[in-house]
């Protein structure tokens, strides 16, 4: 079923790329749901062990390769004749004639981190069958397993499970864990408020159901927790396909098959960023979005938004598939009612959800809010009212209250400008300057900025960025003033990650890929060096270590020469490789690792 959704013209007869015609495992499948993407191939599992051959899955040349201590580490891309690739990432090593060229391009280059592209097709002329490497765990890999991908002709990834592999067997249909309904107007309730509600489901074996009707009125959207797994592994995957019936009319469709790479991080609209964070679950929009510009809605007319009027009664049926057409049904009502909602202890007294301002304030029910602007004040009509507190909605597209009171209580919402996005924008504040770029935003962003002490705080830890922003703090606290002092992100948890920044005078620049509280510290520790036992009389190797802000640069020199160092960067582990293999490592050798925050520490022996 999924295959059809594919143009057949890319088809092609590939072999499975570890131990073919052998039944085999998945770690994880395409489209899986990552934490700031959408996997884009399948992870093969090695049975824990590294250095099986990896087989190229069909004729075809190199044309490309790429060694580096992060995402796929040493990563191989062929090309081959129907304009198609296939990508092999984490591999312990390359086949020998391979491995020979990257070393001997490495030290040309002088750099253990190199990406070799548009190599010519006649360099490495590969056959279907050919052994072209061996499974590894380099890069950001959590164990031993092969990536392997195909690409279309414009490098978007393809749904490998698609080209008929008989390896891997499923016959399990996703699991569903929870079904949300969200409010999506100012004037929507869920369960009589303007938060989305929670309710767990009951079957299973493809079927499962919400016990208990939802109660909503007006406009609301639905989100599903939901996975997959497979015969004989307890790995969670990816669900390819759902739709959503109101009332046995399809409202909402979406297929993830092919998700181009400059559209992945788009993850965090297609799912809510927060309920991640903060619960590790991923609740998945059943409805667009309109910050979400994914490629995976066939009939972009299918919006997945449901209208509840008072006193209507909707049957709502989710269909899910996986990659091979394992098929899941859950069901579940909403009725049309608005009933009063249960109080509780806690609560945010400022929030902003979407463009919607939520004031929550312990008052008389009934009392109504004074927003105050620079030049006008305005009251608001509690929406509703849970125990002894009254909430407070406002539109925000309609102007940025800088405070919320009611009587002597007042709020102060550190609201500084809307900021749109698509588009590039500097704001200049009071001690805050940001640069927003084309595609820094996902959607609509309004900004807030609070200052104390040695805190600064911009917007929250689950504000999602699509891309980095720069920041210039002007620091009034001249003991802060400092080369060594940097700027550090707090997270949820409360732990501290290096950021970095550049002083000029009292003003610290920076640049930052997630919003949240920042604060400033020095950073001079060094990093650790810490040399290991030898297994070979010719290679060095060694853990390098630095907690505080991590590694920046290493490099090592064997009698002033350069010498190759292989990183490790999740085992923080690092070793020597000579050009020639079987030459004697003999002399002065010297090895220089820094920070990020420009610390340095050397090590230095003869051999």
């Amino acid at each position: 079923m999924l295959s059809a959704a594919q143009d057949t013209s890319y088809k092609a007869d590939y072999l499975f790329p570890i131990e073919p015609g052998k039944q085999n495992y998945f770690a994880g499948s395409m489209g899986e749901l990552r934490t700031t993407h959408f996997h884009g191939g399948l992870d093969i599992k090695t049975r824990g062990v590294e250095g099986l051959p990896i087989y190229a899955a069909e004729d075809g040349y190199i044309i490309r390769m790429r060694v580096y201590p992060y995402g796929y580490g040493r990563g191989l891309y062929m090309m081959h004749p129907n304009g198609q690739w296939t990508v092999y990432g984490h591999l312990q090593r390359f086949a020998p004639e391979l491995e020979e060229y990257i070393v001997k391009k490495q030290y040309e280059k002088e750099s253990f981190e190199i990406n070799l592209e548009n190599l010519p097709s006649n360099l490495f002329v590969i056959k279907k069958g050919d052994i072209i490497g061996y499974s590894g765990n380099t890069g950001s890999s959590a164990g031993p397993h092969l990536h392997f991908e195909i690409r279309d002709q414009e490098e978007r990834p393809l749904n490998p499970v698609d080209f008929g592999f008989n390896e891997v067997m499923d016959n399990i249909p996703p699991t569903v864990r929870g079904i949300r309904l969200r409010p999506l107007e100012i004037y929507s309730r869920v369960e009589g408020e303007f938060s989305p509600a929670l309710k767990s489901v009951t079957g299973k074996s493809g079927y499962y159901q919400v016990p208990s009707s939802f109660n909503a009125l007006g406009k609301v959207g639905v989100e599903i927790d939901t996975y997959d797994r497979a015969d004989g592994t307890y790995n969670k995957y990816g669900i390819n396909k759902i739709q959503v019936y109101e009332n046995d009319k399809m409202i909402y469709e979406h297929i993830i098959n092919r998700i181009p790479f400059d559209e992945s991080a788009n993850i965090n609209t297609f799912t809510d960023y927060k309920a991640f964070l903060d619960t590790k679950r991923r609740y998945q929009r059943l409805y667009k979005f309109d910050s979400n510009h994914l490629p995976i809605y066939p009939d972009s007319t299918l919006t997945g938004f449901i209208e509840v009027d008072p006193n209507e009664r909707k049957n709502i049926r989710i269909e899910l598939w996986d990659s091979f057409d394992n098929h899941t049904v859950t069901k579940f009502t909403i009725k049309g009612q608005n009933p009063i909602p249960r109080a509780s202890k806690k609560f945010d007294s400022i929030s902003i959800e979407e463009n919607i301002l939520k004031v929550a304030i312990p008052a008389e029910k009934g009392k109504p809010l004074r927003l105050h602007f620079p030049l006008w004040n305005q009251s608001v009509q509690p929406a509703y009212h849970k125990g002894n507190v009254n909430y407070y909605l406002w539109d925000l597209r309609d102007g940025l209250p800088f405070m919320c009171s009611v009587d002597s209580t007042k709020v102060d919402t550190h609201l500084k400008y809307q900021v749109p996005h698509n588009s590039s924008l500097k704001y200049f504040g009071k001690n805050v300057n940001m640069e927003f770029k084309e595609r820094s935003l996902f959607d609509t962003l309004y900004l807030t900025i609070q200052e104390e002490s040695n805190l600064l705080k911009i917007n929250e830890y689950y504000t999602p960025l699509h891309a980095s922003v720069n920041v210039q703090y002007e620091v009034n606290d001249s003991s802060l003033v400092s080369k060594n002092n940097f700027v550090f992100r707090i997270d949820q948890k409360g732990k501290a990650h290096f950021v970095g920044g550049k002083w000029n005078d009292n003003t610290i620049s920076f640049r930052t890929s997630k919003l949240g509280r920042f604060t400033i510290s020095p950073e001079t520790t060094p990093p650790k060096i810490i040399p290991l036992k030898q297994w070979k009389s010719n290679q060095l190797r060694f853990k390098i270590e630095d907690e505080e802000s991590g590694i920046a640069t290493y490099k090592a020199t064997l009698n002033g020469k350069f010498i190759l160092l292989e990183y490790d960067a999740k085992k923080d582990y690092i070793q020597t490789r000579l050009l020639n293999e079987k030459q004697p490592l003999k002399g002065k050798f010297k090895m220089i690792v820094t920070d990020r925050a420009g610390n340095t520490s050397v090590f230095s022996k003869t051999y």
